[in-house]
């Protein structure tokens, strides 16, 4: 009889086994990659010629892209062996950014964007999904604060070396070639995610196991993570207001140096997201969750009143504190409401919430600024996460009621 190498089938004691190393690294390495050359997809569609409209479009079909591949990918990380999806996954996104870098024009950048969303339909949830699977169930609140560290230092250091890059690019030759280095230095990061993914144990099913998950429209989602994944959304429509209109607000409010901000909260959340699982795991979610929910809607109007630096410095660090405290825990929470054969199903279930809310927030936030200013929309951000508030309290009963199933067995 062949060996199990099924992860999460195999007793895990220590959160810093070889397995989740390995996930740490290729989670920093993909999102430095991802946060190096993703900001600059706008300015470089301009600089390819095209209108406004299509500028929106061609920056959004990522998005969109996986949002509507969701209901293949999440059933096929349940059934596939994870590793090798993993792989082909990073040969995806080496050869988007490999084409961004070398066919310069609006027409290729159209293909390669669509296979860029490809890549990320299953990058999230397959890096989210053997993150659970290798931490000892006890632990996951801190193993998923943990986790996430590789993306905090990523958003607040692979930006500004996206731009330098750039830069440098573009006093060499020309503008052309410094949005070639940028492209090929992502594409450079992911290939090397494929080794530490090599290095991953081996997630082959037996026909038993695959047979056990059910049919593919089963994987798509999970009912028992949606309504965490639907808190996760509130969550997610406030957070992406600030990746979207942080830059405006500046302009708007006359604040120089506003991308502080970014820096600020990146490193602010390399140290709350960790802390925060610990604190999960000791007295329980609920405990860091809505005191974190409180004060991540107290940032927002912080922010939104804000006509000094040093005020958008203080929303920033409250922002991180409140996000860091929520988010961590919230995906914990939805990883531990299904069996681990499951945990690709919960994972998509979550990712189904992130993509609709990175979708709404700019979207109503873009109506409210219409009508008012960036810093009323700021202020406006409190509904949501408000609505996040009552719906975790509707959540919580179901969630330990699903926990008690699950430990009956």
């Amino acid at each position: 009889m062949p060996l199990d190498h099924t992860p999460q089938k195999k007793e895990i004691t220590s959160i810093w086994n070889k397995n989740f190393i390995c996930i740490m690294v290729i989670n920093t390495l993909q999102c430095f990659g991802h946060f190096t050359g993703n900001p600059l997809v706008a300015s470089y569609t301009k600089y390819l010629g095209t209108s406004g409209q299509m500028t929106g479009l061609l920056a959004g079909m990522f998005f969109g892209v996986a949002f509507a591949m969701r209901p293949v990918s999440g059933p096929m990380i349940t059934k596939l062996d994870k590793r090798k999806l993993l792989i082909l996954t990073f040969i995806c996104g080496c050869t988007a950014n490999l084409g961004y870098a070398l066919f310069e024009s609006v027409g290729a950048f159209a293909v390669f964007r669509f296979i860029n969303g490809l890549e990320y339909s299953f990058l999230g949830t397959l890096v989210m999904t053997l993150a659970s699977d290798n931490l000892p169930l006890d632990k996951m609140g801190s193993g998923m604060g943990i986790y996430t560290i590789g993306a905090s230092v990523a958003a607040s250091v692979a930006p500004a070396t996206g731009s330098a890059l750039l830069a440098f690019g573009t006093g060499f030759r020309d503008e052309g070639f410094g949005y070639m280095l940028v492209f090929l230095f992502s594409a450079s990061l992911l290939a090397l995610a494929i080794i530490p993914a090599s290095m991953l144990s081996s997630d082959k099913k037996t026909k038993e196991e695959t047979a056990g998950t059910g049919a593919w429209y089963r994987n798509i989602l999970t009912v028992h993570a949606i309504p965490l994944a639907l808190v996760i959304l509130t969550v997610q429509t406030a957070y992406s207001l600030f990746n979207t209109y942080m830059i405006e607000f500046g302009k708007e409010q006359s604040i120089a140096g506003i991308s502080v901000f970014f820096t600020v909260l990146a490193l602010t959340l390399v140290l709350t997201r960790p802390m925060s699982g610990v604190l999960t795991d000791k007295f329980g979610a609920q405990k860091v969750i809505f005191p974190g929910m409180i004060v991540f809607a107290l940032s927002f109007i912080v922010v939104g009143s804000s006509t000094k630096l040093w005020m958008v410095i203080v929303g920033a660090a409250l922002a991180a504190f409140g996000f860091g405290s929520t988010h961590p825990p919230l995906v914990a929470m939805s990883m531990r409401t299904v069996d681990p054969a499951k945990r690709g199903v919960a994972s998509n279930t979550i990712y189904l919430g992130l993509d609709l809310g990175l979708f709404l927030g700019p979207l109503l936030g873009a109506f409210v600024h219409e009508e008012t200013n960036y810093g009323v929309m700021y202020k406006t951000a409190v509904v949501p996460i408000g609505l996040g508030f009552i719906m975790f309290m509707v959540a919580l009963p179901i969630y330990k009621r699903r926990r008690a199933q699950l430990d009956m067995h």
